[in-house]
């Protein structure tokens, strides 16, 4: 919906045209071939997903593109939400053990879960932006300077957020901050499979340059092989995971999620 009909359909009546496409939509894909743990649905197929620009492909970014069954009818959810899906349930306590949580620019998908169980203290912040909705429990925040105190949260959940931060390694300094001795983060963005280096360029700055350079017109990086060591330069430990490569066990095809994309956890 753009700008011009936000402001004339009401968010109450935009909401309930949201929840009556997603009902007819979920309904007509129904299936028995993928399947999303967040509304538990099974469908035939997701939905295709994504921009398609050169320079993704030139790059090889992992984590960007368009992308076939990418995002489930019902809830939204996209092939990398449920990628951190499956690394919470398979390789941590988040679903049984007391955790305090931040959670960055929030998923709805991920949020629904997260902030219903019992078990979890949940903090939503995201930054603002003119026209947006948000809950009422979200914080408005900056990143680079989180008014949290040191050795707040149990765990961090920052998705495909920092590729659009210009000053990514104070906001990197500061989740490491408030993250506490112990805790884990799940710190992805895309990453180019074939960039040795980070690539950046300041005087890169409006959206058509960006969306041609960066691949999507509110970047302001492509991340390279060395993203691990930009997050280890402010004191976390990073770990890759990779569901297929490492043989989860798990049917992950029917999660649909991209067998390439690595998770990146960092620990402190």
């Amino acid at each position: 919906m753009n700008s011009s009909l936000k402001k004339l359909v009401p968010f109450w009546l935009a909401k309930k045209l949201r929840g009556m496409y997603q009902k007819t939509s979920a309904f007509i894909l129904h299936g028995d071939t993928y399947y999303c743990p967040y509304c538990r649905n099974f469908f035939r197929k997701f939905r295709s997903g994504g921009i398609d620009l050169p320079v993704i492909y030139q790059k090889q970014i992992i984590g960007a593109g368009y992308r076939l069954n990418n995002v489930c009818p019902r809830c939204y959810s996209l092939d990398r939400d449920r990628l951190v899906y499956l690394f919470m349930s398979e390789k941590t306590n988040m679903f049984t053990a007391p955790l305090k949580v931040f959670h960055v620019a929030p998923e709805a998908c991920i949020r629904s879960v997260l902030s219903s169980l019992p078990n979890i203290t949940y903090e939503a912040g995201m930054k603002y932006q003119e026209g947006f909705y948000y809950e009422q429990s979200t914080n408005i925040l900056d990143i680079t300077r989180l008014a949290f105190e040191d050795d707040s949260f149990d765990v961090i959940i920052c998705n495909h957020v920092l590729e659009h931060i210009p000053d990514d390694r104070k906001a990197m300094g500061e989740l490491h901050r408030v993250l506490k001795p112990g805790g884990w983060a799940v710190l992805q963005v895309p990453v180019s499979k074939i960039l040795e280096k980070t690539f950046e360029d300041p005087s890169v700055t409006t959206p058509e340059q960006r969306e041609k350079i960066f691949g999507q017109y509110d970047h302001v990086r492509i991340y390279g092989q060395d993203y691990s060591s930009r997050l280890e330069s402010k004191g976390f430990t990073v770990k890759r995971h990779n569901p297929y490569r490492d043989k989860w066990p798990v049917e992950l095809d029917k999660y649909s999620i991209n067998p390439e994309e690595d998770l990146f956890i960092a620990y402190k």
